[in-house]
């Protein structure tokens, strides 16, 4: 089950900041079957670090959302799409992913970072509350490209999207869900259950995957979202459509470290940033 963690203030972040609860390690990119959850009294890895760089953290509780702007903003937004028991605050709650944020906040990205609802498994109400953040945060911070950077059940919303908005110039995947039909665990069914109430999956089983460039990185050893039933899915159908698609085969279990590569991140989302927006 997902951990929240208490509210407390960051410190080193003074008026900026104030934690909101954050998932613990029992979220889908980090949770190992069988091994007991870990909880953390503070994120492994500190915001303060983002602020020492000359970023804002502005985090919005009536929406649920978290937006990190950069020092000097090159008018490229990130959009992180998290897993399963995941908030928007997990992004930085782990060496892993936090170094990707701060390799992409350091070359001038905005990230946005949401709960999505807090069951975002690719359904229509998850995928219209994105939309909504991502709009308002171009139209507030005046930026131009999206980018989206989807991790485990985030993989779902984040290939309809990719679709969906004409503005996303290129997506990441870590060990995606591609086929809802593949998660079969008891623990993710009461929430499949109440995001798709009353509505079909068949757009999701599989998800349709458009030309947007994608990199994809995924194990054979991932034993919480086959590898073979999924990323290898995306990433088929990416090239039939005529996708730039790169995928990464890694090690280890769900959420192990060789999936985060934040400079080959980084320079993939400049590759397609567009210039001097």
């Amino acid at each position: 089950m997902p951990i929240r963690l208490p509210r407390r203030a960051l410190a080193a972040i003074g008026a900026l900041l104030v934690t909101a609860a954050m998932a613990g390690c029992a979220a889908s990119s980090t949770e190992v079957p069988g091994a007991r959850p870990v909880v953390a009294a503070t994120p492994v890895a500190e915001p303060a670090d983002l602020r020492a760089a000359g970023a804002r953290l502005v985090d919005d509780a009536r929406s649920a959302s978290l937006v990190i702007v950069p020092k000097r903003p090159n008018g490229g937004l990130v959009v992180f799409l998290h897993g399963w028991g995941q908030t928007r605050w997990s992004l930085l709650s782990r060496r892993e992913e936090a170094g990707v944020a701060h390799a992409v906040s350091e070359a001038g990205f905005t990230i946005l970072a949401a709960d999505g609802l807090g069951k975002a498994w690719g359904d229509p109400a998850s995928l219209d509350d994105y939309q909504d953040l991502i709009t308002r945060t171009k139209s507030t911070y005046r930026l131009r490209d999206v980018f989206l950077m989807g991790e485990s059940m985030g993989g779902l919303a984040t290939m309809q999207l990719a679709r969906r908005l004409p503005d996303v110039r290129a997506a990441t995947a870590w060990f995606p869900v591609c086929d809802l039909r593949t998660m079969h665990q008891p623990r993710f069914q009461e929430s499949i259950r109440d995001a798709w109430r009353g509505r079909s999956r068949a757009a999701v089983s599989p998800v349709r995957v458009g030309d947007t460039p994608l990199l994809v990185w995924a194990s054979p050893a991932d034993t919480v979202v086959n590898a073979t039933t999924n990323a290898a899915v995306c990433v088929a159908e990416a090239k039939a459509a005529g996708a730039d698609v790169t995928y990464f085969r890694t090690t280890g279990e769900h959420g192990d470290p060789s999936n985060y590569q934040p400079t080959t991140v980084v320079t993939f989302f400049e590759k397609y940033r567009t210039p001097g927006a």
